[in-house]
């Protein structure tokens, strides 16, 4: 449960207009076939590193281990649509995990460590992009998916705002790459 004096925060992967809107149609299709709740497209994003509830106090440092970022802009594709049984999440996906973006994972996490913030720290990375939510796709008739060439040129650091409407996300810290 969160503190008042804590917020619910990520680093991540935020795409361009184009992207967004070709997911948002994925998505749509998605939920056609699997039911669900669709992610909104200004909640679009992909999930470098979760560190759930934070002190707020400790959002400047957070900004720091963004700062010590040094990594080139990459091309990442999106290319593969799948569903996970035990959450019910839906979600597209590059079939492989491109160099750069494991680069960036790692940097954060290294700068994470040293700054001594707890995350989540999962053995294997699986980058996703989730478009939707308690979704049913066992029998599910797949719907056609065209690749997606993503161009990671920035991340941010997300907070998370729950309102009535659902889950809202703000960034509150951006850095280019390059």
């Amino acid at each position: 449960m969160r503190g008042e004096g804590q917020a619910r925060l990520f680093f991540a992967l935020w795409p361009d207009a184009a992207v967004c809107g070709a997911l948002d149609q994925a998505g749509r299709k998605l939920r056609d076939a699997c039911g669900g709740r669709q992610m909104r497209c200004n909640n679009i994003h992909l999930t470098l590193v979760f560190l759930g509830n934070v002190e707020i106090t400790r959002i400047d440092a957070l900004r720091a281990v963004g700062d010590g970022v040094a990594l080139p802009p990459f091309v990442m594709t999106l290319n593969q649509l799948g569903w996970w049984r035990h959450n019910r999440v839906a979600w597209a996906a590059p079939d492989t995990t491109p160099g750069p973006l494991l680069a960036l994972v790692n940097q954060l996490q290294d700068g994470l460590r040293v700054a001594a913030f707890a995350f989540d720290d999962r053995p294997v990375y699986a980058p996703h992009v989730t478009l939707l939510r308690n979704a049913r796709c066992e029998k599910a008739e797949w719907p056609a998916f065209e690749s997606q060439e993503w161009v990671a040129n920035e991340f941010v650091l997300v907070r998370s705002v729950t309102r009535e409407e659902g889950a809202t996300y703000e960034a509150i810290g951006r850095w280019s790459l390059g």
